[in-house]
């Protein structure tokens, strides 16, 4: 895999993880194994750019992790009353 399809995989799976979460809950066994994932495409992804000494090094990962950790809490703070609905 290029860096590129890294990264769109990441966006991909990013997004479907959010979407899950914010539909089905994050206890929902989809949302966790597109958490578990997600997870993997990202350790491949620091691997990839390890291996390759690229030059962006560990910031796009930092960047994506802030992204997420950001989504996750945007999650957590809505009221539970809107799952139920």
């Amino acid at each position: 895999m290029r860096l590129e399809q890294y990264e769109a995989a990441i966006k991909e799976k990013k997004n479907e993880m959010i979407k899950l979460g914010m539909t089905k809950g994050l206890q929902n066994e989809e949302t966790i194994y597109c958490s578990q994932e997600l997870d993997k495409l990202l350790n491949d992804y620091n691997r990839f750019l390890l291996d390759n000494k690229h030059s962006k090094s560990l910031n796009p990962y930092v960047d994506l992790y802030s992204i997420l950790k950001k989504h996750v809490h945007r999650i957590l703070s809505i009221p539970y009353k809107y799952f139920t609905t």
